[in-house]
């Protein structure tokens, strides 16, 4: 899918002997000429490139010394760009300097944000500015609604340090989803807790997560189990299926038994196995009965069947014993659950019975894999990461941090072969192509605070973090558009949001970006807008091959092929570098870039 690009740039070195043979043959050099290892060397040449406008020069020592070499940037951006929302120079600096292994372990240790704080922070801060504006308190809340809560999202995925555990909890959102495109629009408080329950898990353990999850408000709402009743047949009334569907559906098993690798199970006549039947189904949604509201909200009466309205959806549900289905439950897998448990005791069972299913491992890992890295991992890869997910090494089975760890370190998340390879990468979802440029260009604006709730974006690309139309995400995993991709038996599970529409409207979004300088949508008061700096490339705007080089650097890890660097050169030649002039060349040159393919599609 990805061979009409060449992602990586050849690197030819021109090597000058110097008469310092009996030098270099005395250390035993492990790295490659031109990298570093110049003690004692003098390099001599007939000039140094020196511009004007330009701070550094080109003198003939970093032809040797490393200083000429970029190679361990672009590696540390590509990294990046796999780990996080998107590089800046600081993290950049911080890969570099610690190793990808290191930066990974210190990112476990930075605290979680707090999205549901911020939430709260973002609408009294604007509370309090609308009341001092003479705006009529009557009309105004300082409760957070779906908009605060967007802030304060976006505030944690730009400006966060835990850009790692955040990653990831947006990763588990597209797995675990729930969707702002319901009545759960207009509960805020609930959707930012229920972020902050996946980042919480996000280097903790799956089998916890499975559980958080089924207990929280917003998933009993929006799959249906909150209040969900015992069996009643004299009044036909029978528990609710939809949650035990997608429990397994979505959530850890999947329709099919698989391989370690992934790859699916076939009977005798070559056909999958699945792996339950609408029996297991109705089975398991008696598990999933008597879970109601945990705690009120201040004079609220709590019972079951309250809604959540009137409920502090931050907190988990609880079991309400009398409406629980009692009896024996039959599971897959020849599990039964005896009678005479509580609720909880059953939910527990449940939850154990599949996080241990043999199942679970390939069929989550391999999402998180294309979540980070490729949409087709090799089936060595996804093997070598369910191996981990079995026991990361101390015995631990489902630790989610080993789990992501051998994710972005993995042969072939690093390795240049599989840059190289036809079948390996993505396509960067709009969501990460539009926090990738808002990390590069950090916004400023008057009021300090980061104010973006990404209705327009939303409007123009069909996503936005929360607001899926279905349990089924953006896109399925398995989904592999007509053409090429799917002539090569590939899946590019992005590519289900581009379409006629979204790639003019991206175009159009971009070039907001750029040259209207407009990154962030919001409703508020001129006095929050902010806009895209992009003046860390004024100085290379006064020469085109260092402006298109560093934007190759900051957005495409030094991989533009010369198809995109032809025509961005193109684009960009009459444009005079002076005054007004360098800002139009900027912008024109970001233009070209972020809407090629090269920024799009991830190697």
């Amino acid at each position: 899918m990805l061979k009409p690009y060449k992602i990586m740039q050849k690197l030819y070195i021109l090597l000058v002997w110097l008469p310092f043979a009996s030098i270099l043959a005395q250390e035993p050099y492990t790295d490659y000429i031109g990298a570093g290892h110049n003690k004692g060397i003098i390099v001599t040449s007939s000039s140094d490139d020196e511009r004007e406008y330009f701070f550094q020069q080109g003198s003939g020592d970093k032809t040797i010394s490393g200083k000429g070499l970029n190679a361990k940037y672009n590696e540390a951006t590509r990294f990046l760009y796999q780990s996080t929302f998107g590089p800046t120079e600081k993290a950049t600096q911080s890969v570099i300097d610690l190793g990808f292994e290191a930066w990974i372990e210190q990112q476990k240790s930075v605290p979680p944000s707090n999205v549901l704080m911020q939430a709260d922070s973002f609408a009294k801060v604007l509370y309090n500015f609308y009341l001092a504006e003479g705006e009529d308190p009557d009309d105004l809340s300082d409760q957070p609604g779906w908009q605060h809560f967007r802030y304060a999202w976006w505030n944690s995925a730009i400006n966060g340090k835990d850009q790692l555990r955040q990653r990831m909890a947006y990763a588990l959102s597209q797995i675990f989803v729930i969707s702002d495109q319901t009545d759960l629009g207009g509960y805020a408080r609930g959707m930012a807790s229920y972020h902050d329950m996946l980042a919480k898990n996000a280097f903790g353990n799956y089998r916890d997560l499975l559980l958080e999850v089924t207990l929280h408000p917003c998933m009993g709402f929006y799959l249906s189990h909150l209040n969900n009743p015992k069996e009643i047949p004299e009044e036909n009334i029978h528990p609710d299926q939809n949650y035990a569907r997608e429990i397994m559906q979505l959530f850890s098993i999947g329709l099919y038994e698989l391989n370690e690798d992934g790859s699916r199970k076939v009977d005798a006549d070559g056909n999958n196995i699945p792996t339950y039947d609408n029996e297991d189904i109705a089975e398991l949604a008696k598990v999933f009965t008597g879970l109601g509201i945990g705690t009120p909200l201040d004079s609220m009466d709590l019972y079951f069947g309250r809604g959540l309205y009137g409920s502090d959806n931050t907190k988990p549900m609880k079991m309400y014993e009398e409406w629980h289905q009692l009896g024996e439950k039959k599971l897959i897998q020849n599990i039964t659950i005896p009678d005479g448990q509580d609720g909880m005791k059953d939910i527990a069972d449940a939850i154990d019975m599949l996080f241990n299913h043999p199942n679970t491992p390939p069929f989550i890992c391999r999402q998180l894999i294309q979540r980070f890295v490729t949409s087709n991992p090799s089936p060595e890869y996804i093997s070598r990461v369910v191996s981990v997910f079995k026991d990361d090494g101390s015995g631990v089975r489902g630790n989610l941090y080993a789990v992501v760890k051998a994710i972005l370190l993995d042969e072939e998340a690093r390795a240049c072969s599989y840059v190289q390879n036809d079948a390996s990468g993505k396509m960067s979802e709009p969501v990460l192509r539009y926090s990738n440029f808002l990390r590069t260009f950090p916004v400023s604006g008057g009021s300090g605070y980061f104010f973006n709730h990404a209705y327009n974006f939303q409007e123009a690309t069909y996503q936005h973090p929360y607001s899926a139309q279905s349990v089924f995400n953006f896109y399925p995993p398995d989904y592999s558009p007509n053409g090429v991709i799917n002539d090569m038996e590939l899946v590019a599970p992005e590519f289900k949001l581009l379409n006629s529409l979204t790639v003019l409207d991206f175009a159009n979004v971009v070039f907001g970006w750029t040259y209207y300088e407009y990154s962030m949508n919001n409703w508020e008061n001129d006095y929050f807008y902010s806009a895209s700096n992009a003046s860390k490339l004024f100085e290379s705007a006064h020469d085109d091959n260092v402006l298109i080089n560093h934007i190759d650097q900051l957005f495409m890890h030094g991989s533009m092929s010369p198809e995109v660097r032809n025509i961005i050169k193109i684009g960009i030649k009459d444009i005079d570098p002076t005054l007004e002039g360098a800002k139009n060349k900027i912008n024109m040159a970001l233009y070209l870039a972020l809407i090629s393919p090269d920024f799009v599609i991830k190697k």
